[in-house]
């Protein structure tokens, strides 16, 4: 094929989401990079106003519950954005892929001021029912179904409890394990292969099988086998094998190496147990036992007996079997294994009255597409779900596709979105063939077109890559379509010495020069793994440490830096070369917290502790890299008994400690005499997180183990099992991941799909990695020819179907591929390995690395041959793609660029008095300040002190007064505050009066509230009338409370942190050089903070892209509404040093989200701070929000400086404060 000959491939259009139709099956290819989450967004909001739906009517459904959750957050920024625009007040940074697309689709739909109103009335509605919107997982889809339509539905029972496959797969093979195993009777040869590895090794290669539960299970090989060799075991195939032996004419003069395999084959045929005849099979009918060469070569030139002998191609044919009966035993018993526990698991699960989410999907899948059809659920659901988004629709399978082709049969909406370039969890029990299935009932069909993550260079690149390629990923019904790119990121580019990078794609060539520890060639291509691991390494250094490669104008940074690797091993492997060369990089692999080195140090800590009275136990732990000591002081120990009294004492203040305060007070202990030296380690970061995590864990488990004992038996269980079986515990037993916005972030391609990075690194992309079914050797996964998943666990085909196999595999780590080399905005370093060079072992298409077939296509395409110049004029002829060579400079470590503005250290001042610790609070600041009044952080105080008014001092009603205020007057006081505190953070969704009167007559009575002049009925309805205004109001911008939903937003954020030594009036500086003069009251310039900080903000809330500080105030201000604005609001805030509250607040946010966020910055995720006085909140004309609302962002290089100085980890002088 030549450079002329392409592939034909069918176009999609690409999609218009103004005029695409609404109405039948709509499919959306939406390659990496096209803005998927947008256009889903825009074309719900279509929906919603054209087709008059509401948004319980819109059934949404993706792949994760945070991408669920994401989704939704998504749709309500969209339905925001357009009602901004509709109300006339558009923000400058409207998020949308075509600049003005939105708000050119409104005003084309919106063309006088009744359309608008009416499109206005849809949003708002549609907004505040959007937490009711059916946007789930299809599992939570398909348990609401079973909740809702139990009759319809079958559901034997009701429950909504869902429980963890893997521990009730875990019960059955132990129950299959007993009745098979633990017997008198046990087949020797299952015993010799399965016994020793126990029922864990068994549940391990079950997990392959249970992850696609409506796969077709072959086997039967094993019985076929047995039921060949049973033939030969006759006394007359026995007689007839020592005669052929025997017979010297076959053979001339003597007796050769053939006759004497003949005998000892006669005589295993005589083996009762049949071990002895399978280990003679396997051994004599070896490759020597080839009737193409042994039996020419050493027959007589006359005689063609032995050539042509029944007996004789009988064993040639078993010859070729034998090496399977290894795979057909251990297949044989995982398929009776996987049919017990189908069957088994079921019933175990009704028993218990739980589900698990694979029986969710199962159980409506058999109601719904039953022969006979049973349309009546169908139509119910139908009925109430018109219209459905499938996001992410490519890692769907038969059985979900079949639920929504039934329900939408040849009626309504179904928009399927997903990009089958993309699926890669066939190991999850995703099904490309289901999409594909799909794709063909399509009545139209779409294309997303332009790419808006990656640079114009890049793109080209790419482009020009699979261009040149026969698809890309050798399938017939998936190939690589152009994009165009958006150009977005070239805005901020990727420069080197000035100029922007024009190939961004560097391949790096691994080929002959690689050698080993003694300048000797590597034998083998797998040798190559570590050498191209430390190129990898040594790549990045050189990378950070130029100064003249820029993103935007500023030095690459670690934290723009990705590597994706596809095993957890390689990223450890990875880690520990970046961390030798200085490099900061955080791995993010589904490591297990049990078994890292500090759970081993923390054991034992834990048995010396429980052991305080050996001396070896206590040795052993002071050891360990957490307690550190040196080898000086185990000399001195050893030669001054005395000098060990300490230690004693400090383990047994330990054990006191656990038994009085608990396990966490011991990890306190520890960090607080070890935390600057653990993190002065290399990795001091990751000791300090995984002590922390595990001290968490053991506290969890503490109240329900006895002692200290019981912990330390939790903690070596749990080392032992590495993990159990809980999907909900392991996911809190991974490893945390360190903070991350200025490392190298290591982690594993899967775990990349929809993020994306600056820089990408693929160093080990020419591995083949790990085959499919790899973890269970011998389960082969295919399609047979209707389309239909089938596992063949050893069946008589088996030989047949590894082609299928291995070409399925291939096709998966195609696509692999693509969602690597997808990932990056501006570079991609890919390292490439000519397998041609390399001699494998194995010659199966496992060998075969998915790059391998991109660069071989690409290279005939241009018709080149194989070689390194031909390698060179591919890279010369393709548009944006390097070629490097290895990198021969020997290791060098990462410097760490000196910041520009930084000022030469001063000589270290004599060491001083220890400060005295102390815990501090913004009211105990506060009591300090000259013109401050005593506020606690609780509700209780707003009203406290001065604004205590007596009946008598009501004030004369003025012309400007405010009824409603007025109404609330006789309210006021500590407890009030606190009731209204409590009724606003313990409310239902919904209106408060009078749906939910018992709450509010509940926290009304517990403060002892008494209004003067007031009936209890009165009060209750003021106070419920009022916070539904606070709840329901526009505060400004679109937020209204009610619209949060409950997984965006924490209720009390208690926080406390150290403080080091800082003194206030360095504060007072840092907010002053920042643009905050009156902040920090000079009172407080003599304060100097050293311990701990704390406080309780009322209300943390994830909106419109940002996380926000909210704080409730009931303090009476005034009978005007006035008092509640512009400079009376401000002074009011004043008065009370509210604003210093506010900024210590959103310090304390910063660092909560710092730790906790991936790829976390205070600009992009850091909001404002909102003090809602609540008796005027809503009291405004609707279109004029903000009464009673104060609201302020703080610069972000102020919250970043001020976390600084808390820290220590900067003096004023360094922030270029002068004392």
């Amino acid at each position: 094929m030549n450079h002329a000959e392409k592939v034909q491939v069918e176009v999609m259009p690409a999609l218009e989401w103004q005029r695409m139709p609404l109405h039948g099956r709509i499919l959306i290819e939406a390659s990496a990079g096209t803005g998927k989450t947008w256009n889903i967004g825009v074309i719900y909001l279509r929906l919603l106003l054209e087709r008059d739906l509401r948004v319980e009517q819109i059934l949404v459904t993706t792949f994760t519950d945070a991408a669920a959750q994401e989704l939704r957050e998504r749709l309500r920024r969209r339905l925001i954005e357009a009602e901004r625009w509709l109300l006339g007040t558009v923000s400058d940074n409207v998020e949308s892929v075509d600049e003005n697309s939105l708000e050119s689709y409104l005003a084309s739909l919106c063309t006088d001021n009744d359309s608008r109103r009416r499109a206005l009335r849809k949003i708002q509605l549609a907004r505040a029912d959007l937490d009711r919107a059916p946007i789930s997982t299809i599992h939570a889809l398909c348990q609401r179904i079973q909740r809702d339509y139990p009759l319809e539905s079958g559901a034997a029972f009701a429950s909504d409890k869902l429980f963890d496959e893997q521990q009730l797969l875990r019960e059955c093979v132990e129950d299959f394990w007993r009745r098979r195993y633990l017997v008198d009777d046990i087949d020797p040869r299952e015993a010799s292969l399965l016994l020793k590895d126990g029922p864990e090794k068994l549940l391990w290669d079950l997990a392959v099988v249970a992850n696609s539960p409506d796969a077709r299970i072959e086997s039967g090989g094993l019985h076929d086998l047995q039921e060949r060799i049973a033939a030969l075991r006759t006394e007359a195939t026995i007689a007839e094998l020592l005669r052929l032996a025997g017979d010297k004419k076959l053979y001339g003069s003597r007796r050769t190496a053939l006759a004497k395999r003949l005998e000892r084959l006669a005589f295993a045929l005589r083996d009762e147990t049949g071990v002895v005849l399978e280990e003679a099979l396997k051994k004599e009918l070896d490759d020597k036992f080839d009737p193409e060469n042994v039996l020419e070569q050493e027959a007589s030139d006359t005689s063609g007996t032995l050539n042509a002998h029944p007996l004789i191609r009988q064993l040639q044919t078993l010859r070729t079997l034998m090496p399977l009966l290894t795979i057909f035993t251990r297949g044989a018993v995982l398929a009776d294994a996987a049919l017990a526990c189908r069957d088994e698991l079921p019933r175990r699960a009704q028993q218990r009255h739980v589900l698990t989410f694979s029986m969710l999907i199962d159980a409506v899948y058999r109601r719904l597409c039953a022969e006979p059809a049973d349309h009546s659920l169908a139509d119910r659901l139908f009925e109430a779900f018109p219209v459905a988004l499938i996001d992410e629709f490519q890692d769907t399978d038969q059985r979900q596709f079949a639920i929504f082709d039934r329900i939408y049969r040849e009626r309504g909406t179904l928009v399927m979105i997903g990009d089958p370039k993309q699926a890669i969890y066939s190991f999850r029990g995703g099904d490309i063939a289901a999409y594909l299935r799909a794709s063909t009932r399509a009545n139209h069909r779409f294309s997303l077109a332009t790419n808006y993550r990656s640079s114009r260079a890049l793109v080209e690149a790419m482009n020009s890559l699979y261009g040149h390629t026969d698809g890309g990923f050798d399938h017939r019904e998936i190939h690589y379509q152009p994009v165009s790119a958006a150009g977005r990121t070239d805005e901020k580019p990727y420069t080197m010495n000035g100029a922007p990078i024009a190939r961004p794609l560097t391949i790096h060539d691994f080929r002959g020069e690689a050698v080993d520890s003694k300048g000797q060639p590597l034998s083998s291509v797998t040798a190559l793994e570590p050498l191209a691991l430390d190129d990898c390494a040594n790549r990045i250094v050189e990378l950070l440490n130029d100064p003249q490669q820029q993103i935007d104008g500023r030095r690459v940074t670690p934290g723009d830096i990705a590597v994706l690797l596809s095993t957890n091993t390689q990223i450890v492997a990875l880690r520990a070369r970046l961390v030798a060369r200085g490099v900061p990089c955080v791995g993010s692999g589904r490591g297990n917290i049990f078994a890292g080195d500090v759970a081993r140090d923390l054991e034992l800590i834990l048995y010396a502790v429980l052991h305080a009275d050996d001396d070896t136990a206590m040795r052993g732990a002071l050891a360990t890299r957490l307690l550190g000591a040196t080898l000086e002081q185990f000399n001195t120990w050893q030669i001054e008994a005395q000098a060990f009294e300490g230690e004693l004492e400090r383990f047994e203040s330990w054990r006191a400690l656990v038994r009085t305060r608990g396990v966490l007070a011991l990890i306190e202990a520890l960090l607080a005499e070890r935390g600057t030296a653990l993190l002065a380690l290399p990795e001091g970061e990751r000791v300090v997180t995984d002590l922390r995590h595990l001290g968490e864990l053991l506290a969890a488990e503490e109240s329900a183990l006895q002692g200290l004992d019981g912990l330390y038996a939790w903690l070596v269980e749990m080392r032992q099992e590495g993990s159990d079986g809980d999907a909900e515990a392991a996911d809190e037993r991974q490893l945390r991941i360190e903070s991350d916005a200025r490392r190298v972030q290591l982690l594993t391609i899967h775990a990349s799909k929809g993020l994306e990075f600056p820089i990408v690194f693929l160093p080990l992309i020419w591995r083949v990695g790990d085959r499919s079914g790899a973890r269970a050797p011998g389960v082969l996964r295919y399609h047979d020819d209707a389309g239909a998943r089938c596992i063949d666990l050893g069946s008589p085909d088996f030989i047949d179907r590894l082609g299928l196999h291995f070409r399925e595999d291939l096709q998966e780590r195609l696509r692999l591929l693509y969602v690597a080399l997808t990932r990056a905005i501006h570079a991609v370093h890919v390292y490439w390995v000519d397998r041609g060079r390399w001699p494998s072992p194995d010659p199966l298409a496992w060998q075969v690395a998915a790059i391998d077939p991109l660069m071989a296509q690409a290279r005939h395409r241009l018709g080149l041959d194989e070689g390194e110049a031909s390698l060179q004029a591919m890279a010369d002829r393709l548009s944006g793609i390097a070629l490097m060579p290895p990198f021969n400079d020997v290791p060098r470590r990462y410097q760490k660029p000196v910041e520009s503005n930084a000022t030469r250290a001063t000589q270290a001042p004599l060491p001083r008095l220890r400060a005295f610790q102390w815990l501090h609070s913004f009211s105990g600041l506060t009591r300090y300040a000259a013109a401050a009044v005593a506020i606690d952080d609780s509700g209780a105080a707003d009203e406290a002190g001065a604004n205590i008014v007596d009946a008598e001092e009501l004030p004369l009603i003025e012309m400007t007064d405010d009824a409603r205020l007025l109404a609330l007057y006789p309210l006021r006081g500590p407890r009030f505050g606190d009731a209204v505190h409590q009724v606003l953070e313990l409310a239902r969704p919904g209106p408060v009066w009078p749906e939910q009167r018992p709450l509010l007559s509940t926290q009304l009575t517990a403060q002892a509230i008494k209004a003067d002049g007031l009936s209890s009925d009165e009060a209750l309805e003021r106070v419920g009338r009022m916070v539904d205004r606070v709840r329901q109001s526009d505060l400004g911008d679109g937020l209204r409370l009610g619209d949060i939903a409950a997984d965006q937003r924490i209720v009390e954020f208690e926080f406390q942190f150290p403080v080091r030594r800082v003194a206030v009036v360095k504060l007072r500086q840092l907010c002053i050089a920042h643009g905050q003069p009156d902040v920090v009251p000079a009172s407080l310039d003599a304060t100097t903070l050293n311990g701990m900080l704390t406080g309780f903000a009322d209300l943390i809330v994830q909106w419109d892209g940002r996380f926000h500080v909210l704080d409730y105030k009931t303090n009476w201000l005034g009978a005007r509404q006035h008092d509640y604005t512009g400079a009376s609001l401000d002074a009011a805030m004043a008065e009370h040093h509210y604003p210093l509250q506010a900024l210590l607040y959103t310090v304390a946010l910063h660092r909560y989200l710092r730790q906790r966020m991936d790829g976390y910055t205070a600009e992009r995720h850091l909001g404002e701070s909102w003090y809602l006085f609540v008796r005027a909140i809503g009291l405004e004309p609707a279109e004029k929000p903000g009464l009673g609302v104060w609201r302020h962002r703080w610069p972000p290089t102020l919250i970043e400086a001020l976390d600084d100085a808390f820290a220590g980890t900067k003096s004023a002088d360094e922030q270029g404060i002068a004392a």
